[in-house]
């Protein structure tokens, strides 16, 4: 059975397009959205945009995202991905319209077409409609784009990731495919399209980077049996740093987040140094890097 999603585009790539590509997941990730109580659900289509909260930093952290790695803007191209439903689309346009943001297409979990179906299970299950969102997005994007997703700790982003990565380099399919998405929980009638889905998504767009933000306080060694590919980030500066340390952000992109971090949200000297110290130590980012992001911070 296919998945219900909604898929809205607002920026058609050139087919020739060979740059990067980033899908971020929006809950989580970037706005702080409550799906753990009954009250917390409820409240999310009554929500007002400027009443929507976000993550620390990850508003900063995308508009460098967008900026590029260069002296002048290159716009790339940021796509996101929500469990919400299709109809907060414009609540969540206009905060991000409101966070300096400018998205360039959403997918959405079409929640009232799982409940009509009876699919209420996978209301809250997110590996079917995360695979799902990006497979879909993967065939309207050009073959040659190189995707970074990003993604969170609070469900199973770590392993989605790892699967999209290990199906786009052709590693993943058919029998072995299906098998791995039953052991990821996939309900079992959804496996056969999901696999289709997936083959004709193969050798496209594949994985250049994927990064979960520990926004649930995980610890990140939880995710060493995904590397190289999936990076764990404490918090939104040091996805910055580890974009920076793929040429996606420049160094003083990342000093930008910092002092916004400083400004908007009270960290201190000693936190932005810890956190940068950190990545160091896990072998996220080079210290060459660090040494650039340091400059950056003491002479911007």
């Amino acid at each position: 059975m296919s998945y219900p999603i909604i898929q809205l585009s607002e920026r058609r790539l050139q087919p020739d397009y060979e740059g990067p590509v980033f899908v971020w997941d929006v809950d989580k990730t970037y706005l702080d959205t409550d799906f753990k109580s009954i009250w917390g659900l409820l409240r999310i289509p009554l929500e007002m945009a400027i009443d929507k909260t976000i993550i620390p930093g990850t508003a900063a952290t995308l508009q460098e995202c967008r900026r590029g790695p260069g002296e002048h803007p290159v716009h790339t191209p940021i796509f996101f991905v929500s469990a919400s439903p299709p109809q907060l689309a414009g609540v969540i346009r206009r905060k991000m319209l409101l966070d300096g943001l400018q998205p360039d297409g959403f997918l959405f979990k079409d929640q009232l077409q799982l409940a009509l179906q009876g699919r209420f299970r996978e209301l809250k299950f997110q590996v079917e409609y995360k695979l799902t969102a990006h497979w879909s997005l993967i065939a309207d994007l050009p073959p040659g784009a190189r995707l970074v997703v990003v993604g969170d700790d609070w469900e199973s982003d770590g392993h989605v990731f790892h699967l999209l990565d290990a199906t786009q380099r052709g590693d993943l399919a058919g029998d072995d495919l299906a098998a791995a998405l039953l052991d990821a929980g996939v309900t079992p009638s959804s496996v056969d399209p999901m696999v289709d889905l997936a083959a004709r998504a193969t050798g496209r767009a594949q994985v250049m980077l994927a990064c979960v933000i520990l926004t649930r306080g995980r610890d990140p060694s939880y995710f060493d049996p995904y590397r190289p590919v999936v990076h764990a980030a404490r918090e939104a500066l040091q996805a910055a740093a580890l974009f920076a340390e793929h040429n996606l952000v420049s160094p003083g992109g990342v000093a930008r987040v910092a002092w916004r971090l400083r400004a908007d949200w009270g960290w201190t000297e000693q936190q932005v140094a810890d956190s940068l110290a950190d990545v160091t130590a896990r072998s996220l980012v080079a210290e060459p890097l660090i040494h650039q992001i340091r400059e950056a911070l003491e002479h911007g």
